[in-house]
């Protein structure tokens, strides 16, 4: 193994918090970022907020400067509206940085129904536009910013130049374990060609880590060879799911039929039933999107 999927600091400025998604640990994190500014990457969901809020307190990292969100599906920003509600409190308030096209979308988050985990919470704070090659600052750490789309138009990447470490959202999937790796195939408007020339880009691009949202610090040899395994994974879903076609909006048989050739059956027993039909029902609806159906 090597990887970090443990909560805690994971080189001398970055910290991993699990969200704990679903109550449910090392599915979902956040990094905070600390060198004289405080940055979050990603902020999390509306429902842990309180435990984030929590975890930042403890940190001493409450509020931090600002919040730089990757891509604007729920899981990633509904935490933001609390957050920034309890910063103005203490008379401050978070600075939060997206791509353009972001805007829209978080304004307006009922887009995300798709994924039937709502109600969400619309992102009405200011949102400072970042772009590619764009240099923030945290007091002489540089993040630098890449345009990453295919899991989603408006994905960007972060590199902590200072440590060579990537934060790369879920632009190239999620990694939980050794054993269980999903594609980024998301709806709305996941897109191959853009997601292909996403991995190309990024092996370009010079780090030595990278951080997955979907779980953890990735470090040596597999920080280089994720890259291809992220396709490799996404041929074989694909593979799978276009023999069961015929059955791709019967959920329980996904998951009693495909899942299983995909992932270890000991794994998928692993998470709770309401979050292996939540994540097979998301990745389905990715496919269908995929194929136009």
């Amino acid at each position: 193994m090597t990887a970090i999927r443990e909560e805690g600091k994971i080189n001398e400025d970055t910290t991993l918090i699990d969200v704990n998604m679903m109550g449910v640990p090392k599915i979902m994190g956040i990094y905070l970022i600390e060198s004289g500014k405080k940055c979050l990457i990603d902020a999390g969901t509306h429902i842990e907020a309180r435990k984030i809020l929590k975890q930042l307190k403890q940190l001493d990292a409450f509020p931090p400067d600002m919040i730089i969100i990757t891509h604007s599906h729920w899981d990633h920003v509904q935490a933001i509206p609390f957050l920034n509600q309890r910063a103005k409190k203490l008379g401050k308030e978070i600075k939060i940085y997206a791509k353009e096209n972001a805007i829209p979308k978080l304004r307006d988050q009922s887009w995300n129904d798709v994924f039937e985990t709502g109600p969400f919470n619309n992102i009405e704070d200011e949102v400072i536009t970042i772009k590619e090659g764009d240099i923030i600052d945290l007091d002489g750490l540089n993040l630098k910013i890449f345009e990453v789309p295919g899991h989603l138009d408006d994905h960007i990447a972060i590199l902590d130049e200072k440590n060579e470490n990537f934060f790369v959202g879920d632009a190239i999937g999620y990694k939980l374990s050794d054993e269980v790796f999903l594609p980024p195939l998301m709806p709305p408007n996941f897109n191959k060609d853009s997601y292909l020339r996403t991995i190309e880009k990024i092996k370009e691009i010079n780090y030595n880590t990278i951080c997955l949202d979907h779980f953890g610090y990735i470090y040596e040899e597999e920080a280089r060879n994720i890259l291809d395994e992220s396709i490799d994974t996404f041929n074989r879903f694909i593979i799978q799911f276009e023999k069961n076609e015929d059955h791709i909006d019967d959920i329980p048989y996904l998951i009693e039929n495909v899942l299983p050739k995909l992932i270890p059956k000991s794994e998928i027993a692993r998470y709770p039933e309401m979050l292996v039909k939540g994540v097979t029902y998301w990745v389905s609806q990715g496919y269908k999107i995929y194929r136009g159906l």
